[in-house]
């Protein structure tokens, strides 16, 4: 049985009474209604907090839970495949290999002006070349030169060193026969071997025409050894010094000019007389072995 509706005149209650009956009533109702919606509201806000966030997507090279702390994924996820035994060695190899090939690229590609272009220590010199006397008022020689170094560093060597000199009288020689009827002793060189060392205080390096950087080092001579001349057939012995200029114009190619004055004593009829030899040549010289391996430095 429901409550009588407000002004119902079936209702037996006076007025009064049937108002405060209604008033009870949606009063009733409407804190009926108030938990209703206040259970609502706290089952909504339990679902949202209860309710699972989407991952957000991992960025470029960020590690994640599935692929390890490592940003390339070197750690599988427990549901992936197992890892190949020998696998992550084989990387590794590979990652050292592609690094030194790498720094192999870059040192052949950067030239550090600021080192030697090659080095002389411990490699051989053959020498091959000619030259020609100087400052002889009565002899010329023409001579064909060859040699051998060792160098032992870059600045010291020792080698030997041999000439097979033409000479011939010049034109004051002739003429002094002929006007005077004199006919003055000569000595003329047939040959010389010399052993000596080298000693490179200086070295140096220059642009050839902006095509290339030649290097050349300036170095001194001092030998010793024997030569044998035409005023008579014993050898006698001599010394030489003197001074040169090498460039390297390859890796495997010297150009040298030097300037060698030979030192030595002649028997004359008249006596012995102290006497000089000076000549002024080139040569070329041919490196064995005809490369090294040379490593910049930074």
């Amino acid at each position: 049985m429901g409550w009588p509706r407000p002004n119902d005149p079936m209702d037996p209650r006076p007025a009064p009474s049937r108002r405060l009956a209604c008033d009870r009533t949606s009063s009733r109702r409407g804190v009926a209604h108030a938990s209703l919606w206040l259970g609502a509201c706290l089952l909504l806000s339990r679902g949202v907090a209860a309710a699972p966030t989407a991952p957000a997507a991992p960025e470029a090279g960020e590690a994640t839970p599935e692929t390890g702390g490592d940003a390339g994924g070197a750690t599988p996820s427990p549901g992936s495949a197992p890892e190949e035994p020998g696998s992550r060695e084989k990387r590794n190899r590979l990652s050292d290999a592609l690094a030194r090939q790498g720094e192999a690229d870059l040192q052949r590609s950067v030239r550090v002006f600021q080192q030697r272009y090659l080095l002389k220590g411990g490699r051989v010199e053959v020498l091959a070349g000619g030259s020609a006397s100087l400052g002889d008022p009565m002899m010329g020689h023409l001579s064909v030169d060859a040699g051998l170094l060792v160098h032992l560093n870059e600045h010291w060597a020792v080698g030997l060193s041999g000439s097979k000199p033409f000479g011939s009288e010049n034109e004051t020689f002739l003429s002094i026969q002929r006007d005077f009827g004199l006919f003055p002793e000569r000595s003329l060189l047939q040959a010389t071997g010399f052993a000596e060392v080298q000693f490179s205080p200086i070295f140096g390096k220059f642009s050839s025409f902006g095509v290339a950087v030649v290097q050349m080092d300036i170095y001194g001579v001092l030998g010793a050894g024997g030569v044998r001349t035409t005023a008579t057939a014993s050898i006698k012995p001599a010394g030489q010094i003197g001074v040169g200029m090498r460039l390297h114009l390859l890796r495997a190619l010297t150009l040298s000019f030097e300037v060698r004055d030979t030192l030595m004593m002649e028997s004359f009829q008249a006596g012995d007389r102290f006497m000089q030899h000076v000549f002024g040549g080139a040569k070329l010289g041919f490196w064995i072995p005809p490369t090294v391996e040379y490593r910049y430095q930074r």
